[in-house]
């Protein structure tokens, strides 16, 4: 069966098919009692309910309804469900970017602030020093294009 080959490879036991669009919400919603977070798949207009109720949702855009695409939170813009992985490895490796920039970001200013309280950092030296580092930020968070996790 597909759906469990597809299961197995992502790591999930227990897959739920066939269900009618207030089954899929009560799953997504019974999972969500017990604390786990829910990633919904779906290409219809059946979906569009479990979908916004999921806490991470993805419609796969070619052969999606419309109201499928804009109920989720990500659109694919193919029909290849292998690119999920992808797409999870993608998204794991923003968090991570997003957290050094902001780590990084938060260091430089701490140090321009001791830097000037010593009197080291001048107001326009201060300025250069905060836009500089804002370049970097951007500068990290821009090796993000065409990343590939092949």
């Amino acid at each position: 069966m597909k759906k469990k080959y597809f299961a197995k490879q992502i790591g999930i036991e227990d897959v739920h098919a066939g269900l009618l669009p207030e089954e899929k919400v009560l799953e997504i919603t019974k999972l969500q009692e017990i604390g786990k977070a829910v990633c919904m798949i779906g290409d219809g207009v059946n979906d569009a309910p479990a979908l916004k109720t999921a806490n991470v949702s993805v419609a796969m855009g070619a052969m999606g309804s419309d109201i499928a695409v804009e109920a989720a939170d990500i659109a694919l813009m193919s029909d290849d469900i292998a690119k999920i992985p992808y797409l999870k490895r993608l998204s794991n490796s923003c968090v991570r970017t997003i957290k050094f920039c902001i780590s990084l970001s938060l260091c430089i200013n701490f140090v321009a602030i001791a830097l000037s309280l010593l009197g080291l950092l001048t107001p326009t030296t201060g300025a250069l020093v905060h836009n500089c580092g804002s370049c970097l930020v951007v500068l990290v968070a821009a090796l993000l294009y065409d990343r590939k996790f092949e």
